[in-house]
């Protein structure tokens, strides 16, 4: 998990959001899942409490 943090730590200025995603998901496809199903339950969570 440190070879994952330490590359986003030192070098996320400049990355783009994507290249991140697709770190996250090379390295280690369930923890991506989990992290993107919770950015979609999130936004909808945020969008139904907005009115």
């Amino acid at each position: 998990m440190i070879h994952v943090i330490s590359p986003l730590i030192g070098g996320l200025h400049g990355t783009g959001f994507l290249r991140v995603f697709h770190w996250i998901f090379r390295d280690n496809p369930a923890i991506g899942i989990i992290l993107l199903a919770g950015i979609i339950l999130y936004s909808i969570y945020r969008y139904m409490n907005r009115r």
